[in-house]
């Protein structure tokens, strides 16, 4: 109760900052068909930075969106404080505990959200690095669709971020049986999907932000 309390006086009194340091122009590949808004969804990205998580908060908000994180944050006190008040879960690259996959999907099951960033690191070049393959775990165990959003980063002042929000993905015709892990070969074909999926989401933000630029000339 109290890190949800906290939770949201942080983005209520964020809110006004957030207007002026995360401007965005947001892209929906069929706005009609993406819920953000209600049920338990896996929410999956690009990363350039920490203030990735901070722009889809915003998107999202007023709603609670959890988020996967490395253990960096976790060493020190104050701030593994203050990530709980934001709902973050560890994933710890130094032991490889595999126990956030649970975690997450336990989380969306009760209805909420959670971010990952399939990349498993930050990609400031821009590009779109090959994904780890737990995100399709947790979608799995979950029952959980993926909404892929891509973002290109242009954060900060007097600047102006785009994003596109995809269409929901639904991977569970990906996994012939209900095992906790699915087989290597069906991870595989799914994780290629999914990809593919979001580079193709990337080629249409592109050309979307051209078509803007386009106009106004």
């Amino acid at each position: 109760m109290i890190y949800g309390f906290f939770r949201l006086l942080g983005l209520v009194t964020g809110y006004p900052a957030q207007l002026l340091l995360f401007k965005r122009r947001t892209y929906y590949e069929d706005k009609k068909s993406t819920h953000l808004y209600k049920g338990g969804k896996l929410i999956i990205s690009n990363h350039f930075n920490f203030l990735d998580y901070v722009l889809t908060s915003f998107i999202v908000f007023p709603r609670k969106l959890n988020v996967v994180t490395s253990e960096v944050p976790f060493r020190h006190r104050i701030v593994r404080i203050g990530m709980k008040f934001f709902g973050a879960v560890q994933a710890n690259r130094e032991t490889k505990n595999m126990r956030f996959m649970d975690e997450c999907a336990s989380v969306i099951r009760k209805g909420q959200l959670v971010q990952i960033y399939p990349e498993g690191r930050n990609t400031p070049d821009g590009n779109i690095h090959e994904f780890k393959r737990s995100y399709l775990v947790i979608a799995h165990r979950a029952k959980a669709p993926i909404v892929p959003i891509v973002t290109d980063g242009n954060y900060g002042l007097f600047k102006r971020a785009s994003v596109i929000i995809g269409k929901e993905i639904d991977v569970s015709h990906f996994f012939t049986e209900d095992r906790p892990t699915p087989r290597r070969q069906e991870l595989e074909a799914a994780n290629e999907y999914v990809f593919g999926k979001v580079l193709e989401l990337r080629a249409r933000l592109e050309e979307l932000k051209n078509e803007r630029g386009g106009r106004k000339k």
